[in-house]
């Protein structure tokens, strides 16, 4: 297939639209098309909201629905898929814009199977991830030294063995669950909420954190104070 289009996987980082980087400014410019993920059908979409400014009005851009964690998550992203298809082979070139960094709990790497199974042409263009983003406005390290730093869903905090240095990510509506082993485990944490966004919060108690639950809400836990 010749004169194909480009799928643009872009990360535009957690959602402050100063944390995007020049590149992704530049390949955002490139593409006539947009695609934004929401996670509410007829919702609005952070990853959107973020990069609305670099886009240009003449740039088509298509709000579509994921609901990540339901059972028509996979119906959904061919949907997304069979759209984007359709312009790739129009020689347009498209960009998906993900919050974060797009290979790191993202949309896009659903999506991404069914267009490498097609051999469409792609680049992935990396992004600020919300941990690093939330330790830096805290002022906290993530890790250090020869140490590891352990990323893990709330739903399989249990994983957690001897790390010093962990996030926790994507723990909404499991709260007492996550901060319940942290605190047996000895852990010391901060939560960040929103960072970067519009009610961005840091909260550093139990008390804080169970009390101002927010989906858009990480963890960062380590088990000593060397620093």
């Amino acid at each position: 297939m010749n004169n194909l289009g480009t799928l643009y996987g872009i990360g535009v980082g957690p959602g402050g639209e100063e944390l995007l980087t020049l590149k992704a400014i530049k390949v955002i410019e490139n593409c006539e098309i947009i695609i934004a993920p929401s996670a509410m059908g007829g919702g609005n979409s952070i990853a959107y909201e973020t990069a609305k400014n670099f886009i240009k009005p003449h740039q088509k851009v298509i709000i579509s629905h994921f609901p990540m964690g339901k059972p028509d998550k996979e119906e959904k992203v061919y949907e997304a898929f069979k759209t984007i298809e359709e312009y790739l082979q129009q020689g347009k070139n498209v960009g998906f814009l993900t919050i974060g960094d797009p290979f790191i709990y993202s949309t896009y790497i659903y999506l991404l199977k069914y267009i490498r199974e097609q051999n469409y042409p792609t680049e992935t263009v990396p992004g600020i991830t919300s941990f690093c983003a939330s330790a830096s406005l805290a002022g906290e390290i993530l890790v250090i030294g020869d140490e590891p730093l352990l990323i893990v869903p709330g739903s399989q905090i249990e994983r957690v063995k001897d790390e010093k240095y962990i996030v926790v990510m994507k723990f909404y509506n499991q709260e007492e669950k996550v901060l319940n082993f942290l605190d047996k485990e000895g852990f010391n944490y901060f939560a960040v909420k929103r960072a970067y966004r519009e009610g961005q919060e840091i909260f550093h108690t139990r008390e804080e954190i169970l009390n101002n639950k927010d989906y858009m809400t990480l963890i960062i836990a380590h088990r000593n104070e060397e620093i």
